[in-house]
């Protein structure tokens, strides 16, 4: 996109478009069902492959809207309901694959046309596939519902967020994250040196633990047990449960590996993002203890038109934490945030290969370490010697 077309333009291409291409995305499974099966339920895996391919192609956006257009889109209903739609998508989705894998008729698909026949290994590989990319995407409407001010949407994200048992991420996401992001209490921040996969069994179990944690606290000063039906981190778990006894008593044993799957993909695309987001920056601690503010120095940034549309915007991930209360189609790239080599579709993967990210990212992290009013945030012994007096070193365990 030429420079000349992005200034005739005053808003995102994602605020334009909002949430339309993830939907279409989202809808492959079940136009490759009506385009005949076969080769053609690995639909979804080779258009998000074309969308990685593209993705650096198509390059960036970095167009904010003006100021004076803010209060307008923050207040559009539209915004809301295009991030509304996706919520009957993940569950008809979820349901739509469980019964073509399993093979198991439902009335309300078989109303639409519907024909069930045993599907080929090649066939139900592929849909599975599909299946937890639709659906694992779907944890970024989620995101950004969860953010919300009002209690109807954030009710919305976490029934998103249920088929794919990531409901509890709205608490630790919430109430831990974002209080705590670029010190070492956040269990999403990676330092400087830290193998992804370590990083992201770390930060997965950590999480989902912190999540009752910060309930039972919450309750505490309340003067209320842990074991309470205001817990938020029951109620979600009740709920994620019932959703699972549904599938079993629908589909079957083959409920569970599905189940699992769509729980372990989402959860490694949430490792991922965490790690890129927030890798090796560390806040200033103050006199009292306490931190000082977020600023858009604490969260690496990028604006790949592609990936914004696949994640809603919140690759805007410096504006997103410095002011949390911004809703995606507002967010803005900001000037003096660290900047991502690439959209997220693409550097996602590079992190899951730490030798490639290493060798990516360590020289772009250290040139801002020169550069930067920040605290690098390390393991121990993995700093260049010129870091090490102002860094922040991690427990290494």
């Amino acid at each position: 996109m030429t420079q000349s077309k992005m200034l005739k333009r005053n808003i995102s291409i994602v605020t334009k478009y909002t949430t339309l291409p993830l939907l279409i995305f989202a809808s492959t499974p079940v136009l490759a069902y009506f385009a005949g099966g076969g080769l053609w339920y690995w639909l979804t895996v080779f258009v998000l492959l074309v969308c990685i391919v593209l993705d650096p192609i198509v390059g960036n956006d970095p167009v904010n809207a003006p100021a004076e257009m803010e209060a307008e889109l923050e207040a559009g209903l539209f915004y809301r309901f295009m991030l509304w739609l996706y919520i009957p998508v993940q569950f008809f989705m979820t349901l739509f694959c469980y019964s073509l894998i399993s093979n198991t008729p439902l009335d309300m698909f078989a109303a639409l046309g519907v024909v069930y026949q045993p599907l080929s290994l090649v066939e139900m590989i592929g849909l599975t596939l599909s299946l937890v990319l639709v659906t694992g995407f779907g944890a970024t409407p989620g995101h950004e519902l969860c953010h919300h001010g009002n209690a109807f949407d954030r009710f919305m994200g976490q029934a998103l967020l249920t088929p794919i048992s990531m409901a509890d991420f709205y608490v630790y996401h919430n109430f831990h994250h974002h209080l705590t992001v670029a010190t070492p209490e956040d269990h999403a921040t990676a330092p400087y040196g830290e193998n992804f996969w370590r990083f992201a069994l770390r930060s997965t179990i950590r999480k989902s633990i912190c999540a009752w944690q910060v309930e039972a606290k919450r309750l505490a000063r309340k003067g209320l047990s842990w074991f309470n039906l205001d817990n938020k981190m029951i109620k979600i778990t009740v709920a994620q449960w019932a959703w699972f006894a549904l599938l079993a008593v629908l589909f079957g044993w083959i409920a569970l590996p599905l189940f699992v799957l769509q729980y372990i993909f989402p959860r490694m695309l949430l490792a991922t993002a965490d790690f890129a987001e927030h890798y090796g920056l560390m806040r200033k601690q103050l006199a009292d203890g306490s931190y000082e503010k977020i600023r858009p120095e604490h969260a690496w940034d990028d604006s790949a038109i592609i990936s914004s549309f696949f994640m809603c915007q919140i690759d805007r991930h410096s504006d997103h934490h410095a002011n949390v209360g911004r809703p995606y189609q507002i967010l803005r790239v900001m000037d003096k945030a660290p900047r991502l080599p690439y959209g997220y579709l693409n550097i996602l993967f590079v992190t899951m290969v730490p030798s490639a990210w290493r060798k990516l990212m360590h020289p772009i992290i250290e040139e801002f370490y020169d550069t930067a009013d920040i605290i690098p945030y390390a393991l121990p012994g993995t700093l260049p010697e010129r870091f090490r007096d102002r860094a922040v070193i991690a427990d290494s365990h």
